[in-house]
Formats: structure tokens, sequence, C-alpha cells
């Protein structure tokens, strides 16, 4: 599973999200889909089941949005904007 890690702060403005890292002051900016994507992510939901909850808000084929949270997971990961968790 997926979890946020917890040294980035987190500002919302108009659906888009801005993400700062507390300790680096390094910063990464997402758009709405992204923030939803974002605010979704509770260590308790797979990234499919992500998928389908934001398929359902967004009009767009699965697949794409699959792809492009699939690259998006990737560099949060490498940012460390999202650990992997332990899955119970």
């Amino acid at each position: 599973m997926l979890i946020q890690n917890q040294d980035f702060l987190v500002q919302v403005v108009k659906g888009e999200a801005v993400l700062l890292n507390a300790k680096t002051g390094d910063y990464f900016g997402l758009n709405e889909v992204g923030s939803d994507f974002y605010q979704l992510v509770d260590g308790k939901k797979n990234l499919d089941e992500i998928i389908d909850l934001l398929n359902q808000e967004y009009d767009v084929q699965r697949e794409l949005l699959k792809a492009d949270l699939e690259g998006l997971v990737a560099r949060l990961l490498d940012k460390e904007i999202l650990l992997n968790g332990d899955s119970e």
C-alpha cells in the first residue's frame, strides 16, 4: 500500500495541490486529478481501488487514467512524496 510521507506539507488551492518538504524545502505541484489522487492515498486503499474511485469522478477511460496515475506514482515514489507502506 502507498502512504503519504509526513515530511510534506500540503496546500490545496482551487483543486490543485502544492506539496512542500518541510525538511528540504523541495516542492512538487499536482493538478486537480493528481491532488484528488494524493488525498485518497491513506495506506488502506490499493492503487486499483483509488483508480476505481477516481474513474467514477472523472470522465476518462480507466486504462488511460491507470497509465497516467502509474506514471505519477513512480514520480512521487522517486521524490519520496509517497512511500511504500507495509500491507498487513
